[in-house]
């Protein structure tokens, strides 16, 4: 099968953000632009759901990758077949 990945990672707000600087971290006007990068994101999240979601992660045709910020960290993963 031929597969898109989505992949949404958000990581945690700085506890010294002000807090105009911090609802603007959360509603998503100020995106994350620390490490780790987009690519290696995305190669360890693939790579850990080799066998649990497809058979191989070279079924990933398409790939979208987003860093955010949140005060619930967490990535978010959303696969389709194409």
């Amino acid at each position: 099968a031929q597969l898109r990945a989505e992949i949404t990672a958000y990581f945690p707000i700085p506890k010294s953000t002000s807090k105009k600087k911090r609802a603007e971290m959360q509603n998503g006007y100020i995106m994350h632009t620390k490490k780790p990068d987009t690519d290696n994101i995305a190669k360890s999240i693939l790579d850990a759901l080799n066998g649990l979601a497809y058979y191989d992660d070279s079924q990933v045709c398409e790939l979208g990758v987003c860093k955010m910020y949140s005060d619930e960290p967490r990535a978010e993963i959303t696969i389709k077949e194409l």
